[in-house]
């Protein structure tokens, strides 16, 4: 019985392999000190009916505003699931079909700063939030969307853990292969 339902998830989906390039903003106080930069990633994920789930890699480089050598580093590994609303299906004699997805993602991070030969390294839990736009045509799937990532980070401090978050916002584009 397990076996059969196994069969027909993997019959009635897709995997799907691609990659994410995006602009990302810095904000809650990082703004003051860091500009936009590029973001880079890669994701395998699983879809079937309306939902999917992913495994995304990203990275993003900031830079510090000043003209100074400081970098500020982060490679992140998510695991997320989307969920596609107001979905419109193809057209007869079409392959072409569009809608909206809203996604959320729990993943870890290593992060880094440098400052000429100094370096600092940490790790960080990080949760998203997203929505985008999607279409599909044949086995290609093109994204754009908006993803809000939020990392929680805790330090001791006099006698007591204090907890910080950072904010970053992304603008994002991708296209998988649907296999």
């Amino acid at each position: 019985m397990l076996s059969l339902l196994i069969v027909s998830i993997f019959a009635t989906g897709g995997f799907e392999a691609g990659g994410q390039v995006g602009v990302l903003f810095p904000t809650s106080g990082l703004e003051n000190s860091h500009s936009a930069t590029a973001l880079f990633g890669v994701n395998v994920g699983y879809q079937t009916g309306r939902s999917r789930v992913m495994l995304n890699y990203g990275y993003a480089g900031l830079q510090a505003k000043q003209a100074g050598p400081y970098r500020f580093d982060i490679n992140e590994l998510s695991v997320g699931y989307g969920y596609e609303f107001a979905r419109r299906q193809p057209t007869p004699g079409s392959e072409s079909n569009w809608g909206f997805e809203a996604s959320a993602a729990a993943g870890y991070s290593l992060l880094s700063r440098t400052l000429v030969s100094a370096r600092e390294t940490g790790k960080a839990p990080a949760g998203h939030v997203g929505i985008g736009f999607f279409q599909r045509q044949g086995h290609s799937r093109l994204s754009l969307g908006l993803d809000d990532i939020l990392f929680i980070e805790s330090q001791p401090g006099a006698g007591a853990r204090t907890v910080s978050l950072v904010d970053l916002i992304t603008l994002k584009a991708g296209v998988s292969y649907v296999f």
